[in-house]
């Protein structure tokens, strides 16, 4: 993702700051949250499809942390809504899956581009 389509908010520091300011910390993070984001929206599909309630909520509860470390207040806010809605899978619509699918897509983009910039400044 080149500059011109980032986040508007400074997610660079925003997940650096949660690194401590540590290369190696925030390249740990990185590979946390690269690994863990695609998981959780898989397990999000499948739980809404199933309409797994427990297993929704945990995902999205676990999504929305995980957005916590680089994502505007509006992004974590969106796996909040899923989070309150487990209860009622049935309500959660398709638009929603596939925006919460969109924003882990573009976040991962970030982390990434992050993650290598901070490994080659290594």
């Amino acid at each position: 993702m080149d500059e011109s389509q980032s986040p508007s908010h400074d997610w660079r520091a925003q997940l650096s700051g949660h690194a401590g300011d540590h290369k190696e910390t925030l390249i740990a993070i990185s590979d946390a949250f690269l690994e863990e984001v695609p998981m959780l929206i898989g397990r999000i599909r499948t739980a809404t499809k199933s309409a797994d309630s427990r297993t929704l909520r945990t995902a999205a509860h676990t999504l929305k942390s995980c957005f916590r470390y680089v994502a505007s207040d509006d992004d974590v806010e969106a796996a909040a809504e899923v989070e309150r809605n487990a209860d009622s899978p049935d309500q959660i619509t398709q638009q929603q899956i596939d925006h919460l699918d969109q924003l882990a897509k573009k976040w991962c983009q970030c982390v990434a581009q992050l993650k290598a910039e901070t490994a080659d400044s290594m």
